[in-house]
């Protein structure tokens, strides 16, 4: 027995007969455990398992001395074999640990795979000649001063192609912008303004709203763009007007500001902002939640604008005309609405002094909470929705107005409302000032009885619509316009 423990392939072959089996077993349990969790290691550590670990016992065994021929052919070739597998593993678990784990946006993650396969095969190729090179003793100089040749050549035909990449690929790994951002590029581009909706090494794909544009990432990294999602302020929407010369820059600024104000998808964080700039023209800045709602709010801006302009009194672009608001129109509305006042023809024809016409375009707000009306307005045509702003929901709708209806009945009793009307539609109405609708009271007190019934009914249904939605009219705030 002390014979056989003293050969020299006695403790190899315990080693290989012992801790081969055990080794498989521990690599199929952790290969099992990889597949279940779903890792991209397991088919390294199949490979490990099923050639690596056998082929390094066979030389385990054969490197004993006297067990094979004396240039130890078979040893050179096990050993190759080896080499090879051991080449395949390191790099496909370097592979692994550096790009398949990368975290998500990181530049290993943003790494193009056509560059790391072909890392890969320069790493396999250099493997194989050091390889051949230590086992067979083989000379490889010939293979490098190939591959250096031949890098060259394929250099200088590809520089700019090459080069284009490259530049694309620093721009990747600055990470100047991600998925989702909005971007606008400069002249020097080429402009565009856009959604990204994919990122790869070789170009960018912006939504325009008017299709997919592709830019090429090498042109973004020689130009120049903004990246309006990662501003620490909102994104302003900016658009230039002109007025008429005769109109009060301070006035224009104001009205520019309220209707900014009102936009739907502008931004509570920042107010709006507007500036007079020569002549007669003037820039307004929208701030906005997002950048990509900019011709949505600018769209939306233009077109209240003009209505805004035509109820103050202002020349937007300079036109003075308004061929809508004539003294025929206001007659046939103050005639119209005579009867909900108690009015005879005359008495209708009297307002027409002080009384005005006024038109609103869809989603205007004709009254706001927290102020007192200056005036009562009755709908000519169009249809108006009142309600009053919850926390929880947003906007509770108590009522719908429409023709002959009036907007802002507070007004007379000099109170505060706490609804909101807005615009459904084009909406016409004749608006009554405050003092008119005092002389009108005077003179038909049963006027005022209306208006009290009229108050307590739009109060009635702001109870039910709250209640609908899980909250109470507040005690002592029970004034809708």
């Amino acid at each position: 027995m002390a014979d056989i423990v003293s050969q020299a392939w006695f403790w190899p072959a315990v080693f290989v007969s012992v801790g081969l089996p055990l080794l498989l077993i521990g690599l199929t349990e952790m290969y099992n455990a990889l597949v279940r969790g779903g890792s991209r290691a397991a088919p390294i550590v199949l490979m490990v398992r099923n050639y690596l670990v056998p082929v390094a016992a066979i030389m385990v065994l054969i490197s004993q001395p006297g067990a094979w021929d004396e240039e130890q052919s078979w040893f050179k070739v096990f050993a190759t074999i080896f080499g090879l597998l051991v080449i395949l593993v390191v790099i496909n678990a370097v592979d692994h640990l550096v790009f398949h784990r990368a975290e998500k946006g990181s530049w290993r993650d943003r790494f193009p795979t056509i560059f790391s396969d072909l890392i890969r095969f320069v790493f396999i190729i250099v493997g194989i000649a050091l390889l051949f090179w230590w086992v067979w003793g083989a000379d490889v100089a010939g293979v490098f001063a190939a591959l250096g040749v031949t890098s060259i050549i394929v250099g200088l035909a590809l520089q700019n192609a090459v080069g284009s990449i490259i530049s694309g690929l620093l721009l990747i790994f600055e990470s100047p912008f991600e998925m989702g951002d909005w971007i606008e590029t400069n002249e020097d581009t080429g402009y565009a303004y856009g959604q990204i909706v994919e990122v790869n090494w070789r170009a960018v794909h912006l939504d325009t709203g008017n299709g997919i544009l592709v830019i090429p990432t090498a042109l973004l990294a020689d130009g120049s763009f903004t990246n309006l999602s990662r501003s620490p302020e909102p994104y302003l929407a900016k658009r230039e007007v002109e007025f008429g010369t005769d109109d009060p820059p301070g006035r224009v600024r104001e009205l520019l500001v309220r209707v900014a104000r009102d936009i739907p998808v502008s931004s509570p964080d920042r107010e709006p902002t507007a500036a007079t700039l020569e002549g007669s023209k003037y820039s307004v800045g929208i701030p906005l939640q997002n950048p990509g709602d900019r011709s949505v709010a600018l769209n939306a801006f233009s077109t209240r604008l003009w209505y805004a302009a035509r109820r103050a009194g202002l020349h937007l672009d300079g036109d003075d005309t308004d061929e809508w608001r004539t003294a025929d129109r206001l007659q046939k509305a103050l005639h119209q609405i005579a009867p909900i006042l108690g009015l005879r023809g005359g008495e209708a024809d009297a307002l027409a002094s002080s009384a005005r016409l006024e038109r609103y375009c869809q989603g205007e707000v004709i009254l706001r909470p927290g102020t007192v009306p200056d005036a009562t307005r009755f709908i000519l045509d169009g249809r108006v929705v009142l309600g009053i702003p919850t926390e929880d929901q947003g906007f509770a709708q108590v009522t719908t107005l429409g023709r002959d209806d009036a907007i802002g009945i507070t007004a007379l009793t000099r109170t505060t409302t706490i609804s909101r009307a807005v615009a459904l539609s084009e909406v016409d109405v004749v608006s009554l000032p405050v003092a008119m609708l005092d002389e009108i009271v005077r003179g038909h007190p049963l006027l005022a009885r209306e208006i009290v019934r009229e108050s307590e009914n739009r109060v009635r249904l702001a109870r039910a619509a709250l209640a609908a939605v899980g909250e109470v009219l507040p005690y002592g705030r029970s004034m809708l316009g």
